[in-house]
């Protein structure tokens, strides 16, 4: 699968760890779920900018990507760092963070149906092993079939088409951290 990619050490130790501050605060709200079914496990979220129920809101990327500055500064400026290389040319359309309290994970899904949509999935957390669990599966288009694993290692960013069918792993006993927090920034495509 070509068309996922990973970058390691994506922001840097020091400014990892001021990410990992600032989402690791209060103001979680209960209740995202990534999968259709209606026992779905919850987790909580938080909502930086853009689409909040549907992508059939009427939002320009402009706005959106100001609203992200005026809301979240720190998380802003991971999205210019994005922009520069690996999302050059894109438009935001979402941004969001989750937390997943330990055993809880999300459901197959896919966070688009038009192919030049990319999601991008930040791991802020400071230090992680295989054992710990907490991994993006992705799967083949009926779902039946994991097609690749990544575990989320400190500082790690993965980016991928938002039409791969994908889901996030619960965390394990022994984790450093009681939650899986992955930051979320979700784009409409390129620039005309």
């Amino acid at each position: 699968m070509t068309n996922i990619l990973i970058v390691d050490h994506f922001l840097g130790e020091e400014r990892r760890e001021r990410i990992w501050d600032y989402l690791d605060q209060p103001g979680w709200t209960h209740g995202a779920y990534s999968s259709a079914a209606p026992d779905a496990p919850r987790y909580f979220y938080k909502h930086f900018a853009g689409y909040q129920q549907s992508a059939h809101e009427a939002r320009d990327p402009a706005a959106i990507a100001a609203e992200l500055a005026m809301m979240a500064p720190p998380i802003a400026a991971v999205w210019t760092d994005l922009l520069r290389k690996p999302l050059r040319g894109q438009q935001l359309s979402r941004c969001y963070a989750n937390r997943m309290p330990m055993g809880i994970g999300g459901g197959v899904h896919l966070d688009s149906d038009c192919k030049e949509h990319l999601t991008a999935i930040y791991y802020p957390q400071a230090a992680w092993n295989a054992d710990h669990g907490g991994e993006t599966l992705f799967f083949n288009r009926a779902g039946s079939e994991v097609l690749k694993a990544v575990v989320p290692k400190p500082d790690r960013l993965v980016i991928f088409p938002g039409t791969i069918p994908h889901a996030a792993r619960p965390i394990y006993g022994g984790a450093p951290d009681a939650a899986r927090i992955t930051l979320m920034f979700k784009t409409l495509g390129r620039r005309s």
